[in-house]
């Protein structure tokens, strides 16, 4: 089963957790899921994985958080949550619109993303970058 916009901070932290990838505060990442778009998919009452997508409210976006949790991982469910957001974010446009999606891939995964459009610009950014900024 699909889930739009329902996933909750129990959630994600048990996705996250099980590929050991960093947890944000729990007040951010409330902020973050009330205020963005987000795809699940449930299998047998459990949340199995996840997508999310941050935008400008314009023209540009972000996805980020494509997790499988690792036993149904190899299965086309992160290929599943990528038709799904994108076709979430494309029925909000209007005829001949177009918006930027932007992502940043997680090593080795640059083949997954390419098969859905995405294009490695290289005179825009080598290479994606980011930070975790602590006070």
């Amino acid at each position: 089963m699909i889930e739009y916009n329902k996933l909750t901070y129990d959630e994600y932290k048990e996705i996250l957790t099980s590929v050991g990838w960093k947890m944000p505060s729990e007040r951010l990442l409330k902020i973050s899921l009330e205020k963005g778009t987000n795809v699940k998919i449930i299998i047998d009452s459990k949340t199995i994985g996840m997508a999310r997508f941050v935008t400008d409210g314009g023209y540009a976006g972000l996805i980020m958080d494509v997790v499988v949790i690792p036993e149904y991982q190899g299965k086309g469910y992160g290929k599943l949550l990528i038709e799904k957001l994108l076709e979430y974010i494309k029925s909000g446009l209007e005829d001949n619109e177009e918006m930027m999606i932007q992502l940043l891939s997680a090593p080795g995964k640059q083949t997954f993303y390419s098969k859905f459009g995405f294009k490695v610009k290289k005179e825009v950014a080598e290479d994606g970058m980011y930070m975790w900024l602590k006070k």
